[in-house]
C-alpha cells in the first residue's frame, strides 16, 4: 500500500488539475481578446478553411510574426469542432478545451520528470505544484501559445531525463531533440536552447577528455533532430520572406521595445511615452485605453524614420541605435532597466490580457516558488552534477538573459515554470538524499553524473538511492 500511495495521490492530483482547467475552459476569459489571441485565431481559421498561413483573406500584415505551433493546434480544434461564430470573431471555443487537456498533460509530465530523476514522492510534489499553479490554469482561458509551449518544453526535458537514465539510446535523444524542435516552433524565444545544451555537454566532455565520442553521438543527435524538425518551416518562412527566417519575423520589434529606455523596456511603456503623438496620428483611438492601442501603430512611428528600409530592417536599425546610445550615455539607467525586466519576468505572474490588478497572495507565492525552485535546482546540481539539471539551468539562464535585452513580460515565464518547478523539487530531493558511503567516496573523484557506466553495470556515482 505504501508503494501504491504516491501513485494514488498522483491520480487525485491529475483529476484535480483537469477539474480546475475544465472549469476555466467552460467559462474562458474572452471578454477581452488581445491582439495576439486574435492573430492566433485568424491564423487557425485560415489554415483550416483555406490552407494558408495568414493569406489575403485575413488582411494580416506580418503573419510570420507568430510561430506556427499554436495556430496549427488551434486549427485542428477549429476543424473538428469549430462553428460559424468562431469564424466571425476568431475566438475558437474548442481551443480552451484543448488547452485544458494540454495543461493536465503538463501536470502529468511534471510527475514523470521528477519521478525519473528521483522517485514517485518527488513526482507527487511536482505535480501538485504544477497542477494547482493559478497562472497556468488561467492561461487555459486565453487563446495563446504559452500552455502548449509549457507542455512541449517539459515533455522535451522529460524524454531527455529518460535518455540520460537509459544511457546511449540514441532514439530517446532524437525524440528529445524533436520535442525541443516543436517547442521552438511554438515559443521562438527558446530557439537556441537545444543547441546550447548540446554544445555545453559536448564542450564539457572535450574539456574533461572523457566520454567524448558518446557525448558527440547522443547530444549531436539531439541537436541535429531539433534542426531537422525546424527545417521545413524554416524553408517555408524563408521562401515567403525572400530571406533567411529561422522561425518568425518580428524579433526586431521585440529588440527595439526592450532597448527603448524611455519606455522602460515594455510595450505598454513605449506606447505611453509616445501616446500623444500616437493619438494625434490615429484619432480613431480617442476614448480607447492605451493598452488596447495596437503596438504595431506605435512601432510604425519609429519605422517611418527610415522610409528606404522595410519595417523590420528599420526597427533593427533603431534597436541598434537604442542599444548603443542608452548603454553608453545612460549606463546606470540602462542596467537598472535590465534588472527591472528580469524581476518583471520572474517575480510577477501572468494574469491574462486586459487584467491589471495584482493579487498579493499570488505575487508572494510566485516569488517564493521561483526562489525555492531555483535554489532546489542549484542545490541538486551542485550535489549530483546531474546533466538534466544542468540543461534546465542553461535554459532558465538563457531565457532570463534574452529577456533582459528584448521585451520582457511575466507572460514569458509561463512556459518555463512547470519545468523549473519539477526540476527544483527533484533538486531538493537529490540534495538531501542519503547515499551509500561507497558512492560518496566515489563522488569525490567523479564530478559528474555517470549514467553510461550505470547502464553498463557499474554503480553510478550519484545515482538516487533506492
Amino acid at each position: 500500500m505504501r508503494r501504491r500511495l504516491p501513485f494514488i495521490l498522483f491520480a487525485a492530483v491529475l483529476a484535480l488539475s483537469f477539474g480546475l482547467n475544465a472549469r476555466v475552459a467552460a467559462d474562458p476569459r474572452n471578454d477581452y481578446q488581445s491582439a495576439d489571441e486574435r492573430s492566433y485565431g485568424k491564423l487557425a481559421v485560415d489554415i483550416a478553411d483555406n490552407g494558408h498561413y495568414g493569406g489575403r483573406a485575413t488582411n494580416m500584415k506580418e503573419p510570420l510574426h507568430w510561430p506556427p505551433g499554436a495556430p496549427m493546434l488551434f486549427a485542428a480544434g477549429y476543424k473538428l469542432f469549430g462553428s460559424d461564430a468562431d469564424r466571425e470573431d476568431y475566438d475558437i471555443s474548442a481551443v480552451y478545451w484543448q488547452q485544458a487537456l494540454i495543461t493536465t498533460g503538463t501536470t502529468a509530465l511534471a510527475f514523470a520528470l521528477a519521478f525519473i530523476l528521483v522517485g514517485p514522492w518527488a513526482g507527487v510534489v511536482a505535480a501538485l505544484i504544477v497542477g494547482t499553479y493559478p497562472p497556468l490554469i488561467g492561461a487555459t482561458g486565453d487563446q495563446l501559445s504559452e500552455p502548449l509551449g509549457a507542455f512541449l518544453l517539459i515533455a522535451a526535458f522529460t524524454v531527455l531525463a529518460l535518455a540520460i537514465k537509459k544511457a546511449r539510446r540514441l532514439w530517446l535523444y532524437a525524440a528529445a531533440g524533436a520535442l525541443f524542435g516543436l517547442t521552438i516552433l511554438t515559443r521562438t524565444d527558446l530557439l537556441p536552447v537545444p543547441f546550447l545544451i548540446a554544445g555545453a555537454m559536448i564542450g564539457l566532455a572535450l574539456v574533461r577528455r572523457r566520454e567524448i565520442v558518446p557525448k558527440l553521438k547522443t547530444y549531436g543527435v539531439l541537436a541535429v533532430t531539433a534542426g531537422v524538425v525546424l527545417l521545413p518551416w524554416t524553408a517555408y518562412a524563408s521562401n515567403e520572406e525572400g530571406r533567411f527566417i529561422p522561425v518568425t519575423v518580428g524579433s526586431a520589434s521585440a529588440l527595439f521595445v526592450g532597448t527603448y529606455l524611455p519606455g522602460g523596456g515594455t510595450t505598454m511603456g513605449m506606447k505611453t511615452h509616445i501616446e500623444d503623438e500616437l493619438r494625434r496620428r490615429h484619432p480613431e483611438y480617442n476614448g480607447i485605453k492605451t493598452y488596447k492601442i495596437p503596438a504595431a501603430d506605435a512601432l510604425e512611428i519609429f519605422a517611418e524614420r527610415h522610409p528606404d528600409l522595410t519595417r523590420d530592417q528599420a526597427l533593427q536599425k533603431e534597436a541598434r541605435k537604442n542599444l548603443i546610445h542608452y548603454s553608453t550615455n545612460e549606463p546606470v539607467a540602462f542596467v537598472q532597466m535590465q534588472w527591472s525586466k528580469a524581476k518583471r519576468m520572474w517575480f510577477f505572474y501572468y494574469r491574462g490580457g486586459g487584467v491589471h490588478y495584482i493579487s498579493t497572495p499570488m505575487r508572494i507565492w510566485q516569488v517564493v516558488l521561483v526562489i525555492l525552485a531555483g535554489l532546489g535546482l542549484l542545490a541538486g546540481f551542485i550535489r549530483t552534477r546531474h546533466p538534466l539539471l544542468g540543461a534546465v539551468i542553461i535554459t532558465i539562464a538563457f531565457s532570463t538573459l534574452i529577456h533582459t535585452i528584448v521585451v520582457s513580460q511575466a507572460r514569458y515565464n509561463l512556459p518555463l515554470m512547470p519545468t523549473l518547478a519539477a526540476a527544483g523539487v527533484a533538486g531538493w530531493f537529490l540534495a538531501f538524499q542519503r547515499r551509500p558511503k561507497a558512492a560518496e567516496a566515489e563522488t569525490a573523484t567523479m564530478p559528474a553524473w555517470n549514467s553510461e557506466e550505470s547502464a553498463s553495470g557499474a554503480p553510478s556515482a550519484t545515482a538516487p538511492a533506492t
